[in-house]
């Protein structure tokens, strides 16, 4: 088998304002302990698929930031944003250009606590891809999260189950009927083979089969990139795909998707606050707090639940339950 993988690191990371920023997206933070987000997500990969096979796709106003990660991958540059399908279209034109049997597409910015049982989850994956099926990654849900997407399973098969269907981020109290009700998290992770994905793209999402078709053909890719919606794979393919299969991951997992993952990530001190950066927090009276300074110090007196982030001049105070929300404000900050 010859497995390709495309690593998509192109995001944003609004919601970790303001550490996370235009020029140096969620990816590229060095959040584990001066490790980023992608090296932990690179090494995790390469015993399972090789470097000269694994494609790492930014945007090409990103490139100066993710060239140093490029080390043996391969660097594909989209000329701009058109979200997760875009992405995918170009890893399947790489991979049906070069022969491969399987394409596996993940995330650059998701913390995985167990390696060795990923890259089996992972292996799992590209063998139940088979032509004409779409592989998922699902994951047991820990709490009733309204910002993840879930999958309804079917009947087990072997090592994977039958997938029944995405459910896209449901409200809180739809989220406790699937905590209750079986349903898994989708993990974000992909397994097929190019020829089934340009098929699925032909059915559901006719302007990135032309898009595939023009590429194939040596057409430039910014005129092709132009032509495209901007939509998420998610939306545009995987949730109308029928042939769904689901392999389960049985390791401690998150997307990191704001300020207060990090404490479901980190460890805790005796009044549960979860300390980062290079800075120095001095707390008296506090407890269950995200504090993260660059440099400094943040000092807090009498308060909980909060996130405290300092970076550079910019600091952000938010009670970690509206933690979320930082999106709104980022684009509010960024208003004419």
């Amino acid at each position: 088998m010859k497995a390709y993988a495309l690593v998509m690191a192109g995001g944003r990371g609004e919601r970790l304002w303001p550490l996370s920023r235009e020029d140096l997206p969620k990816p590229f933070l060095p959040l584990l302990n001066g490790k980023t987000l992608l090296e932990a997500t690179l090494e995790r990969i390469a015993p399972l698929v090789p470097k000269e096979n694994t494609l790492l796709i930014v945007r090409k106003d990103q490139e100066a930031v993710a060239r140093p990660y490029a080390d043996g991958v391969r660097l594909l540059l989209e000329p701009l944003g058109r979200d997760t399908a875009g992405a995918v279209l170009l890893g399947v034109a790489a991979a049906l250009r070069e022969g491969a049997d399987r394409l596996l597409v993940l995330p650059a910015d998701h913390y995985v606590g167990d390696e060795e049982a990923y890259r089996e989850a992972l292996a799992a994956m590209l063998e139940a891809a088979e032509e004409g099926y779409v592989v998922a990654l699902g994951l047991r849900p820990t709490r009733p999260e309204t910002e993840y997407g879930y999958i309804r399973l079917g009947p087990k098969e072997g090592l994977w189950y039958r997938g029944e269907g995405f459910v896209e981020k449901p409200s809180y109290a739809k989220a406790l009927e699937y905590l209750k009700g079986g349903y898994v998290w989708n993990g974000g992770v992909f397994a097929f083979t190019p020829s089934t994905m340009a098929e699925l793209f032909r059915r559901h999402l006719p302007s990135h089969a032309e898009g595939l078709t023009r590429l194939l053909r040596g057409e430039p890719l910014e005129g092709v990139y132009g032509a495209l919606p901007k939509i998420s794979i998610d939306y545009g393919v995987m949730e109308k795909a029928e042939a769904l299969r689901v392999v389960l991951g049985r390791f401690p997992w998150d997307d990191v998707g704001n300020w207060r993952a990090l404490e479901r990530v980190f460890a805790q001190d005796e009044r549960e606050n979860v300390c980062l950066g290079g800075g120095r927090h001095v707390a008296l009276d506090t407890f269950g707090c995200v504090v993260y300074a660059d440099r400094g110090t943040v000092a807090t007196l009498g308060v909980s639940g909060l996130v405290v982030a300092k970076v550079g001049d910019e600091v952000l105070v938010v009670p970690k339950d509206r933690a979320r929300e930082v999106r709104e404000l980022v684009r509010l900050l960024e208003a004419p």
